[in-house]
């Protein structure tokens, strides 16, 4: 790393060692336990594997109930991070290489700011404090883009002040590429780096014009006052884009929202406890104080240091010029940072939250530049001495506490491989999110996050099924989103999980429905009752069917089953899986030729039939009629892709089909879709289905 270099460390000094030692001590937990315990994890890890699994049409639930999300707003790098390795690790190692660079990065990349601010008076030990923060409340919240966004901000702070001087073309590439990482990451952080970085601009600028024309025994020349703007105006310059990316999110994020604050004992309850670095008890608090006591000792110092400058002065010049050395901006940064945290709501109705939370983090880590701490060999060691027995006690706290919740959501997680692929889950819960349904059986009341509230969403991960009570999917700053109210389908939810109940026994209306399939120690796994409508081969006397795709009342062929638009698989053994805006149409049928109807969607169409297992051979016929394009058709059996984008006929016709398969799961299942073109809406049109056993 820089900043290594410029430590002037050429060997393994021990606070290389102390800080590798650090690192790796940090992340231990994150690889060795099983589930990282946060709130919003898991639902974090589903919508990820859904992002890399939407384009894929077998993944029919998936794409039924969800819909992309593509505009690159802020809160896409860790789903952007977790959805690229998905196709190289599994989703759970995905969120543990999210929370590595979380965690892993925060102190690198505040110990490179520091160093980059003044390598000279920088106090190594206080630097240490990184870590402590690594650990904070809203990393176990899931809050992980969040997360992401604090190691960004100080590698952007710390880049552009190292070069603001020499900014050439490739670092201000840089630094665009780094802003740009902040802002994909979390708004609020992208909004207070862009301010912060322009007021450091303007107070670094009028400082060193200020001092050099009152040093100046000189005149003032206001032609070199004016050239010593300069610097700033090309600030501001190279800034605009930055500035319109902010204000355009800003605007259209916050303006005319209901807001809800905080009560101000609240929040100086919250300020003083340092309730950022607390999460799951209030054991956390007295790490956070005695963090603050060190804060200001070394203000006191930094005060006494300014003192001893003045009494050992030049007698030549001013008070102010060994009073002030332009790391005052640092002070005035954390003050307008507190400021802000009494003053902005804690919500605004557009969806942005824990805004009093994500600005307290920052208050402190930007104010520890200030200090000068480092005037003598014993304050320098007892400072790296206490804030490293501070983080190693934080980290005891949070490692026994993983342990146990691991332990807890393992349980939670043993029916998982229940699930039937492609189905559709909802929970209920009579204890949500309350002080009960938050209570570990092993460390006790976990009081300021829930890391089992979605965890339900595992049992949707790796097996295409959909989560019904996604929280991301209702919000428009999330990648994936519901594409219409998911009401409708927890009505008739394939899985009901009955979460963390007051009463674990078969609720009443369940039992009409469902059937209970797993029990745990705080949970229940129901599954809706299945009526067997598979055809009896053995008792029929016809060896083939034959499935007539067609609107209600028209014309069908002789010995055949009708399929209308809305026939539900779930009711007949056969039928529609989907539920989509699918209608029959005319295609000059009569009695005479009936099978010139069929049913037609622009969406994908999933068709099931249960059958026996054997061998089948199975023909399907579509109707064309003309259109402006060409239409690709696709369809897959089983899972395989029987009919490869197939071109139809651009006038009134028949296209036939024929292949053959082995049925293993008692089912068929077919997936119909076209190619969409631009400027065109393609539909598939779906005329009959011929079905004959060949062999078992």
């Amino acid at each position: 790393m820089v900043y290594l270099k410029e430590m002037r460390i050429k060997s393994l000094t021990p606070q290389v060692l102390l800080l590798v030692f650090l690192v790796v001590l940090h992340l231990f937990p994150i690889w060795i336990f099983t589930y990282f315990p946060t709130q919003d994890g898991s639902s974090h890890i589903y919508n990820s594997y859904v992002l890399k699994e939407y384009h894929k049409h077998t993944n029919y639930r998936l794409r039924e109930i969800y819909s992309l999300n593509l505009l690159l707003f802020p809160n896409w790098s860790s789903q952007m991070i977790m959805t690229a390795f998905m196709h190289i690790v599994p989703p759970i190692i995905c969120e543990k290489i999210v929370v590595s660079l979380s965690i892993g990065l925060l102190p690198l990349a505040f110990l490179y700011f520091l160093y980059g601010i003044d390598q000279r008076r920088m106090n190594f030990g206080l630097g240490l404090v990184g870590f402590i923060f690594s650990y904070h409340y809203l990393l176990h919240m899931g809050f992980y883009n969040f997360s992401l966004s604090l190691p960004m901000f100080f590698f952007s702070l710390g880049f552009w002040w190292r070069h603001k001087t020499r900014l050439t073309l490739p670092r201000l590439g840089i630094l665009y590429l780094l802003l740009l990482l902040t802002y994909l990451s979390h708004f609020q952080s992208f909004l207070q780096l862009v301010v912060i970085m322009t007021c450091f601009a303007i107070y670094s600028h009028l400082y060193i014009i200020l001092t050099d024309t009152c040093l100046s025994k000189d005149s003032i020349n206001w032609k070199q006052v004016l050239n010593g703007l300069l610097p700033l105006v090309h600030f501001v310059g190279f800034m605009l884009p930055i500035y319109f990316i902010m204000l355009a999110y800003y605007l259209s994020s916050t303006v005319g929202y209901q807001q809800n604050h905080w009560q101000f004992t609240h929040l100086l309850e919250y300020f003083f406890d340092m309730k950022s670095m607390v999460y799951y008890s209030d054991k956390h608090i007295i790490v956070g104080q005695l963090v603050l006591v060190m804060l200001a000792i070394a203000f006191l110092l930094t005060v006494w240091d300014r003192i001893q400058r003045v009494i050992h002065r030049d007698r030549d010049q001013p008070i102010w010029v060994s009073v002030i050395d332009g790391k005052e901006q640092f002070l005035l940064a954390a003050g307008g940072l507190t400021w802000l945290f009494f003053y902005v709501p804690w919500s605004v109705e557009s969806g942005g939250g824990w805004i009093n939370d994500r600005v307290h983090i920052y208050i402190f880590l930007v104010l520890i530049p200030f200090f000068t701490t480092n005037m003598h060999f014993y304050i320098r060691h007892t400072f790296t001495i206490v804030i490293t027995l501070l983080t190693l006690y934080h980290f005891g706290l949070t490692a026994h506490a993983y342990y146990h919740l691991d332990r807890e959501t393992s349980e939670m997680t043993t029916a998982v491989d229940k699930i039937e692929p492609h189905s559709t889950l909802t929970f209920r819960s009579s204890l949500w999110d309350g002080p009960a349904h938050r209570t570990s059986s092993y460390i006790g009341p976990i009081k300021y996050t829930s890391p089992f509230l979605h965890v339900p969403a595992f049992y949707c991960i790796g097996n295409g099924s959909v989560f019904l009570n996604n929280y991301e999917a209702e919000l428009p700053y999330f990648p994936i989103n519901y594409k219409t109210n998911p009401d409708r389908w927890i009505k008739s939810a394939d899985y009901v999980l009955a979460w963390r109940m007051e009463n674990h026994h078969d609720q009443p209306d369940l039992e009409r429905s469902y059937e209970r399939i797993h029990s745990g120690i705080a949970y229940s796994l129901y599954q809706r009752r299945k009526t067997d409508k598979a055809i009896d081969w053995q008792k029929q006397s016809f060896d083939q069917l034959l499935y007539d795709f067609q609107p209600a009342g028209a014309p069908h062929q002789a010995n055949s089953i009708v399929v209308e638009p809305n026939i539900c698989y779930r009711e007949h053994g056969y039928g529609w899986v989907t539920v989509s805006n699918r209608n029959g149409q005319y295609n000059n049928a009569t009695e005479e030729f009936p099978d010139r109807d069929f049913v037609t969607d622009h969406f994908d169409g999933v068709f099931k039939i249960d059958l026996p297992n054997g061998q089948y051979q199975v023909k399907v016929q579509f109707a064309s009629s003309p259109t402006p394009k060409p239409v690709r058709l696709n369809l897959i059996a089983n899972g395989k892709k029987v009919i490869s984008n197939r071109i139809l006929p651009t006038q009134n016709d028949l296209v036939i089909h024929s292949y053959t398969l082995e049925i293993t799961d008692g089912q068929l299942t077919q997936i119909i879709y076209v190619k969409q073109e631009k400027r065109f809406e393609s539909k598939w049109q779906w005329s009959s289905c011929y079905i004959k056993r060949i062999g078992d």
